[in-house]
């Protein structure tokens, strides 16, 4: 599924934030940190001296050396919001996130009638505090927020300077992957979860740098104080400040909390367990290869790896009526916003650490309507038990997404070893949605007539159609 936080790497406002005194009190709130401090001439001469400190702190709390020096930058409200619409007019990942509209309401993550463009772009001006720019090797300071706010987040920034030193930050986050997308279906899904991956590697190791910045004047750290460490992280999806993070889509907020959350978390647990070396510049060469050794750090640490699925060849399975629109992975990630959009009550827990690969593919049928496309999402599972609690999860949410279904009765004979049918069906305005479940595979097709769908399956489960 199309990341959402992937192409724009901006400090997160609601991240946390200590008053460097004896005691770290609580975080301000992102909206103190957003109130209009015009700079002047003498604070600017001393923030960008503190660029130099601050920086010399994270390399000596990282590890990370110090290249060379960082360029500095003090910018206006209308330069960041210049600089944001632009990356979203230039950036590959940031077209293919406006082209995957059609797919995000497919799955039901964001309203029909949703603009995810300018929706994102509000979400993003929100959020910005300070952001440090690879392309250009410039850390970009705020004009309108008081030094003493800014200094936190340069701490962040700076420590993408120094990745950036280390790796070539905008390349090391390609993973290998290309700018065009035309990689053959099989590298593509490796590349997008290791894209994913790392882009949780390089803010969780930033906010760990920042919240080490933040406690040493009171003689803590992150590995000595780790209530306190709890109590700041916890502050950092409140988003009561933020209107628009508020009002967004679980899939848009969520995706943009995780580098921060989930990374933070995972690079938090590497660094306990095994040591500054292996947390920060071992890890920028040994990255994790998927969401879930993120979302599970022992599966990292113990190298425990999902084995990449066989993808079938689709384009032509759907030849000649229907041709491809979009194309990509589901990750462990996407389990858990879909946890969280289909069933916000229960735990996603439930669902995301079973996960063992998944792909997704979106048609468009040459006579259907433009804006309706036909859904292909193939996913795998530790065990059929796995499988058919996520095949509930989602088939629950299919009324939801299609006003109207009718749910069909039961129409297949009982697979050897099975209870029940482990086919569900309904009958929908955009056409049939079937999900079928075999062992630890599940395959749900959606919009697809009966030929079709009879070669997508054979395919899926590598079963001869006769």
């Amino acid at each position: 599924m199309p990341s959402a936080a992937f192409f724009l790497r901006f400090y997160f406002c609601g991240a946390a934030q200590a008053a460097q005194t004896e005691q770290p009190q609580q975080p301000p709130s992102p909206s103190s940190i957003q109130s209009d401090h015009p700079v002047t001439k003498a604070e600017a001469k001393e923030l960008f001296r503190s660029v130099d400190d601050i920086l010399e702190f994270i390399s000596h709390d990282t590890g990370l050396p110090i290249r060379h020096k960082v360029k500095r930058k003090l910018i206006t409200r209308d330069q960041v919001q210049k600089f944001v619409e632009q990356r979203i007019k230039t950036d590959q990942d940031a077209q293919r996130l406006e082209r995957s509209q059609l797919v995000l309401k497919k799955f039901g993550m964001i309203p029909a009638g949703y603009d995810l463009h300018a929706e994102f772009v509000k979400l993003l001006r929100e959020q910005v505090a300070a952001y440090y720019d690879p392309k250009t090797k410039t850390v970009n300071l705020l004009d309108w927020v008081a030094p003493d706010l800014q200094r936190p987040v340069l701490a962040h920034e700076l420590t993408h300077a120094l990745q950036d030193q280390a790796v070539g930050l905008t390349q090391w986050l390609r993973a290998g992957g290309k700018d065009n997308g035309n990689l053959p279906d099989q590298e593509e899904l490796v590349s997008e979860e290791a894209q994913a991956a790392r882009e949780n590697v390089s803010e969780g190791q930033a906010m760990l740098a920042m919240l080490d910045y933040t406690l040493a004047p009171s003689g803590l750290s992150v590995v000595k104080s780790p209530e306190v460490v709890d109590a700041m992280r916890a502050t950092m999806t409140d988003d009561k400040d933020l209107p628009e993070a508020a009002a967004a889509p679980v899939y848009l907020r969520e995706s943009l909390y995780m580098p921060y959350t989930f990374g933070l978390d995972f690079e938090r647990a590497v660094l306990v367990k095994n040591g500054t070396t292996a947390a920060y510049a071992g890890m920028l060469e040994h990255p994790p290869v998927d969401t879930l050794q993120v979302m599970k750090p022992d599966d990292y640490v113990n190298n425990r790896r999902v084995s990449p699925l066989n993808v079938p060849d689709l384009d032509r399975l759907i030849a000649p009526d229907y041709e491809r629109y979009d194309f990509g992975g589901i990750g462990a990630f996407d389990i858990y916003l879909m946890a969280k959009q289909y069933a916000p009550d229960q735990n996603a827990k439930e669902y995301y650490p079973h996960w063992r690969g998944g792909y997704y593919l979106a048609p468009h049928r040459k006579t259907a309507p433009k804006q309706q496309i036909g859904l292909i999402f193939f996913s795998r599972w530790d065990s059929p038990e796995s499988a058919k609690l996520f095949a509930t999860l989602y088939g629950d949410y299919v009324p939801t997404r299609y006003k109207g279904a009718n749910r069909l009765p039961a129409s297949c004979p009982v697979a050897q070893g099975e209870s029940e049918c482990n086919i569900l069906e309904w009958d929908t305005s955009e056409g049939r949605v079937a999900l079928e479940r075999q062992g630890t595979d599940l395959l749900v097709l959606e919009g697809f007539d009966a030929a079709t769908e009879r070669r997508l399956r054979a395919a899926a489960f590598e079963r001869r159609v006769h």
